[in-house]
């Protein structure tokens, strides 16, 4: 009996932290069976004991609440992660899936294989009438066919009306009569099904940005599928070689049909799809002329040459032949006589027929040793130098050669200006001097009128201006030097004399956050008494590409800070951006159209001027 009460009174204890002081304790004589029991009870009574035992049980319940909620939350936690993955790999196969179905759809393999270095298959394409026509898509054939719609529409219509019997049989002879029809019933199909291939694929990288948009997909999640395609397509340096004239059709086209979303798509991962910039009207007479509205002019068409030369010969070739032949543009052209010239320039293709020789107008330069690259060319008594900037990775070797050297030509006893130069850019064009002047001499012998035009861009400007220069002290005279985006060249000693020897044909043309400019520092510690310096005129374009003929350097940092928060949320890095040369070409098409249109409204009003003085005289 005595036992159960002890038990009875130590739970009490535990759960009720005793009997009330009030209540009765049942006595019992104590025995030696019931020693424990009357430890018990006392254990109970005391105080003390009720205290540790409390503490013990509370921390025992907070302990296990503690690790049930810690074990819930990691288990929460895993789940979570778990169904992130889980997700990310469903939108990753989502993305995998998509570009499946892309990639298997025949036109857009077709294309695929023409950008992925493969125009040399045989394709096929069927006509209505079953026939199978067999053709390699050349780069010529290519640019056919991503005509714009304009074009397209024009020569149907004019195929139409040569195909009239009153006009087929009176004024086109046999043989002319058999090439339209052969153009009509098989070339002219082939560019249709190659227009449509590329449609395929330009949609097709359309529905991918317009999935972005809705959120179905980010581009990161996009990126390891379409990458290499948007690389072969928008980084000139994983293009085919030769095939420059092709890419640059492709970038008309996708802006004729209006593929906005394949633009922002491209822009997405850092690159742009711009229209090519060059006109048959390019270096026309009176582009020579200084000052006014022809400034902007002059540096348009300029900057289009420091462009160029960075395309391969062959397309080099093009685009100086367009500038040569005056060609009347296709707008102009009726209808018929526009497919007479695309049926003579198709015939010509395989005969490397050309209408003008290019061995008296054109010569390019390459130098493997410096990896310098220029060209020269001429039309009318217009001369153009123009050197390739900054693609491969030894071509930033010469940037970042900071030594210095004096400056030295290589016509012996040429008196020229002290001081010293960037050694790595003075090695560039010396490697290719020689070159340049033996073209030079033929082409500005004494008596014969001429303008000497040097410029280029990045890397190519720096050597643009030390090739100027040095060209102006070996007895040629230099009509204007233009540079975009060029890094620094010279100390300053040498940059005071030839800015008051000739800084006032010298141009020098920055983009907003273009970093290319501040290098080298102009102060260098590894010639720290020497300090570079930048030549001629400064002409800056803000964050907005607008042409700021003067600026101060607190606008210019205020500005620059301005753009670079600007492109913030833009993929790539603002400073690399504005470097391109297509943003300098832009942003100078902006201000030559400004000054076109100043020009317009101030003869409009000294028109009207005239207008009134005359009714006043009356």
């Amino acid at each position: 009996m005595g036992i159960p009460i002890a038990s009875a009174a130590l739970l009490a204890s535990l759960w009720g932290g005793g009997f009330p002081p009030s209540s009765p304790v049942v006595q019992v004589e104590p025995s030696v069976n019931d020693a424990p029991a009357t430890v018990a009870t006392v254990m109970a009574r005391s105080p003390f004991a009720q205290a540790p035992l409390r503490e013990t049980w509370n921390l025992g319940l907070q302990s296990i609440v503690g690790i049930g909620f810690l074990l819930g939350t990691g288990a929460a936690i895993i789940g979570i992660r778990q169904y992130l993955m889980y997700q990310k790999w469903r939108r990753q196969e989502y993305a995998r899936q998509l570009v499946d179905d892309f990639r298997n759809q025949p036109g857009v393999k077709n294309v695929i294989h023409i950008l992925d270095y493969e125009e040399y298959r045989c394709f096929q394409h069927t006509l209505p009438n079953g026939k199978t026509l067999t053709f390699e898509a050349t780069d010529a054939r290519l640019r056919r066919a991503l005509r714009s719609h304009d074009q397209m529409v024009k020569m149907r219509r004019g195929l139409n009306l040569l195909q009239r019997p009153d006009i087929k049989d009176s004024k086109l002879n046999d043989n002319t009569a058999a090439v339209l029809d052969k153009y009509e019933s098989e070339e002219f199909p082939i560019e249709i099904a190659l227009r449509d291939w590329f449609d395929d694929f330009l949609m097709g990288l359309e529905q991918f940005e317009n999935k972005i948009q809705a959120g179905l997909l980010s581009a990161h999640e996009l990126k390891p599928f379409i990458i290499y395609w948007i690389q072969l397509i928008g980084d000139r340096r994983f293009r085919r070689q030769g095939g420059s004239g092709f890419y640059d059709q492709l970038f008309h086209y996708i802006y004729w049909a209006g593929y906005s979303g394949v633009r922002s798509l491209f822009h997405r991962y850092g690159y742009r799809i711009l229209p090519p910039p060059y006109h048959s009207s390019d270096f026309d007479p009176g582009f020579e002329k200084l000052g006014g509205r022809y400034d902007a002019e002059r540096a348009l068409c300029l900057a289009k040459a420091a462009y160029l030369v960075y395309e391969d010969y062959a397309y080099i070739q093009d685009i100086i032949r367009y500038w040569l032949e005056n060609h009347m543009p296709w707008q102009e052209m009726e209808d018929h006589r526009y497919v007479i010239d695309v049926l003579n320039r198709w015939l010509q293709e395989d005969k490397l027929i050309q209408k003008v020789d290019l061995s008296e107008h054109l010569h390019y330069f390459d130098m493997p040793r410096t990896n310098t690259q220029a060209m020269l060319f001429r039309k009318g008594n217009q001369i153009i130098l123009a050197f390739r900037g900054s693609q491969q990775l030894a071509d930033w070797g010469t940037n970042f050669n900071f030594k210095m050297r004096p400056f030295k030509v290589a016509m012996s006893g040429a008196q020229v200006p002290s001081g010293r130069v960037h050694a790595g850019f003075q090695g560039a064009w010396e490697s290719i001097e020689a070159k340049v002047l033996l073209y030079l001499r033929d082409w500005c012998k004494p008596g014969k009128p001429y303008h000497l035009w040097v410029t280029g861009h990045s890397l190519g400007g720096a050597l643009a201006t030390l090739a100027g220069i040095s060209l102006n002290y070996q007895g040629y005279t230099v009509s204007g030097i233009y540079t975009f985006g060029q890094p620094r060249v010279a100390d300053w000693e040498f940059t005071r004399k030839i800015n008051a020897e000739m800084g006032d044909r010298v141009f020098r043309y920055v983009n907003n956050n273009d970093v290319v400019p501040l290098i080298p520092l102009t102060f260098n510690i590894l010639n720290p008494t020497r300090l570079y310096g930048h030549f001629g005129q400064f002409r800056y374009f803000n964050t907005f590409g607008t042409l700021r003929m003067t600026s101060f350097p607190t606008q210019r940092w205020a500005d620059r800070l301005l753009g670079w928060l600007a492109g913030i949320p833009q993929p790539g890095t603002d400073f690399v951006s504005d470097h391109m040369m297509e943003f300098y070409i832009r942003h100078l098409q902006k201000a030559y159209n400004a000054e076109q249109e100043e020009a317009r409204i101030k003869a409009e009003i000294q028109a009207y001027e005239v207008v009134e003085i005359t009714e006043a005289k009356a």
